[in-house]
């Protein structure tokens, strides 16, 4: 019994490491003056739930979402700063990667982590074109329809 106990505790550990590990590179995106960031608050959305985010439509994840961060830039070492971070994230194992998409030079990633419940927490997606990256960020608690929702508004 200790044991199971020991075990629970080392994964709510290590789940707040990738969690802190998760905001140090946002943070590192804020920072970064060629880095354009727009952070959007909980209480923001719920009084805008029909906002379409940089062509994500999340009309059906406005009342479900803590917050949204959008983190973009043109600059090449910005974009690769970005891209170098997409790669981390795709072996973080924290994050389960739901989709994938590259078509001549963009790449499109999705990237989500649940609660223990099985609910999606934390929703990345990656797009790295030859011009541009974004990244976006949901940040709440929500189903795997809410998230299909938003990946079917991707154009």
């Amino acid at each position: 019994m200790k044991i199971k106990g020991l075990l629970i505790a080392v994964v709510f550990m290590l789940s707040a490491v990738a969690v802190q590990a998760q905001d140090k590179m946002f943070e590192k995106f804020s920072d970064n003056k060629d880095i354009t960031t727009v952070y959007i608050s909980k209480a923001l959305l719920s009084m805008v739930p029909n906002m379409d985010a940089g062509g994500v439509n999340v009309k059906g994840l406005a009342n479900k979402l803590e917050k949204l961060e959008i983190y973009t830039s043109e600059n090449k070492g910005a974009m690769k700063t970005m891209a170098s971070e997409a790669q981390v994230m795709k072996k973080n194992k924290a994050y389960e990667t739901l989709m994938s998409v590259k078509e001549k030079d963009q790449i499109i990633d999705f990237y989500a982590q649940q609660d223990s419940n099985g609910k999606f927490k934390d929703l990345i997606m990656f797009v790295n074109q030859p011009d541009e990256c974004t990244v976006i960020r949901i940040v709440g608690s929500f189903t795997m329809d809410d998230i299909q929702g938003v990946m079917n508004s991707v154009k």
